[in-house]
């Protein structure tokens, strides 16, 4: 079932505030760039609410909304613990529209063959996990780009208006761990309550699917990531590859596999 236009165009609306100030009033106080990631949050969750008040929605355009609006929550949670993270807006907001834009396109395809019903709690709280894990890789790709890109500008002695106002690179490199470390976490539980689940249904423990095939490769590439980081110290471009390679394995094992269900197959 389409969602009204209305509401898909208000729900990207709202993120704009938060973008611009991000871009033209950096150093606002923290109380307007509270109040402006509120409104983004209202907008991220004005079509997830409009679906959830009828059935769980199982198509890509309700996951991609339900993505971003994990992704704003942990944002804000970090905030409140690392005011700097704020200054990572000017990045994680246009990624934010463009998503919610791509799930305005994706949304015609979201029709009632694609509602998902279910009285598990153990299947809600798996795909929370599966949601909460690519919220975290994520936001780790988006500061592995922040650091690379002052790098890059240190490197070529430049700067230009958004590496200046990006945090400090060793404020990235702290945040990207700790995201890497609570992404392998909730991937390896949110793995094995899948493995059970899989059990139970099937009787069958483990299935190599796409989705399976997926989640494991990128369980071993963060977890390699996080061997070197502790051992080498690799950080800059080769650390970027590393956490962009998981954060494509897990969009093609969570969104990705919803997209070709729906369109190709």
């Amino acid at each position: 079932m389409a969602m009204s236009l209305g509401i898909n165009i208000l729900s990207v609306v709202l993120f704009i505030p938060a973008f611009m100030l991000s871009y033209l009033r950096p150093q606002s106080t923290y109380g307007l760039k509270w109040l402006f990631l509120v409104i983004a949050f209202l907008g991220a969750a004005l079509a997830p609410i409009s679906v959830l008040l009828s059935h769980w929605g199982g198509g890509v355009a309700f996951s991609l909304r339900i993505t971003v609006l994990a992704i704003l929550v942990l944002f804000a949670i970090i905030c409140s613990r690392y005011p700097f993270f704020h200054r990572l807006s000017i990045l994680i907001f246009p990624y934010l529209i463009f998503v919610n834009i791509g799930a305005i396109g994706l949304d015609a395809l979201d029709n009632t063959s694609y509602v998902f019903y279910s009285s598990s709690n153990w299947i809600f709280a798996h795909i929370i996990s599966g949601v909460l894990t690519y919220a975290s890789i994520t936001l780790a790709a988006i500061v592995s780009f922040s650091v690379y890109l002052s790098q890059k500008n240190l490197k070529n002695k430049q700067s230009n208006q958004i590496t200046t106002l990006l945090p400090s690179i060793n404020e990235c490199n702290d945040i990207q761990t700790k995201l890497l470390i609570f992404a392998e976490v909730i991937l390896v539980c949110g793995f094995i309550s899948g493995l059970s689940l899989q059990y139970f249904s099937t009787g069958v423990i483990l299935i190599f699917d796409h989705k399976t095939v997926f989640t494991i490769l990128a369980m071993l590439v963060i977890a390699i990531i996080l061997f070197l980081q502790e051992r080498t110290g690799v950080r800059g471009k080769i650390a970027v590859r590393f956490i962009m390679f998981a954060y494509l394995l897990l969009t093609l094992a969570y969104p990705g596999v919803k997209f070709v269900a729906q369109i190709v197959i």
